[in-house]
């Protein structure tokens, strides 16, 4: 959307613009519906949003930490009753302890800085007749994570997703984690 206008290089419409598609990556990742960060608008923070619903669950996340503070954000699509997951449930683990947290109602979760949070599982979302919509906002301007596959168990790991970022990536280096990983 950003365009030649005084004020347009701070709009972005659509997921973050790709040099080229990465045939090999799965598509059961998350595809955004919106996405920046400092590479799509110089100066910006990371932001996605994602939909969920029947026709795109992800695959369950698994535990991590991040340099930056983040919040995320479950929200309801329901015009009667914006707070209504229709039967969706969320389970997110907090902490090294892996302290579960189940949510049904349109949730906003903050994560300090170097929190151990996730995994994250998604139950029901398939049955929603209105989308689920995700938020990810990290205080940072590219993304970082940290995975820690040791918290779940080894029989487990197989169907959850793990990235290991620093923060200075190239969609190359990206991709190429993203693709390595076995969902299908």
């Amino acid at each position: 959307m950003a365009d030649e206008t005084k004020y347009g290089k701070y709009f972005a419409s659509g997921p973050k613009p790709r040099k080229s598609a990465n045939p090999k990556v799965s598509s059961r990742l998350p595809r955004p519906v919106l996405w920046t960060d400092d590479d799509v608008i110089k100066g910006s923070f990371v932001f996605c949003a994602l939909r969920l619903g029947a026709s795109f669950v992800p695959p369950s996340h698994g535990p991590h930490t991040h340099k930056d503070p983040e919040i995320l954000a479950v929200l309801g699509t329901n015009p009667d009753d914006p707070f209504d997951l229709e039967g969706a449930e969320i389970e997110v683990y907090m902490g090294p302890e892996m302290e579960l947290h189940t949510i049904t109602k349109s949730t906003l979760i903050y994560n300090s800085a170097n929190i151990h949070h996730f995994p994250m599982h998604y139950r029901n979302v398939e049955k929603v007749t209105h989308p689920i919509i995700f938020i990810q906002a990290q205080y940072s301007p590219k993304l970082n994570e940290k995975s820690f596959k040791k918290l779940v168990k080894e029989s487990e790991r197989d169907k959850m997703i793990f990235f290991d970022l620093e923060g200075n990536e190239t969609d190359e280096e990206w991709d190429k984690q993203r693709a390595e990983l076995k969902l299908e």
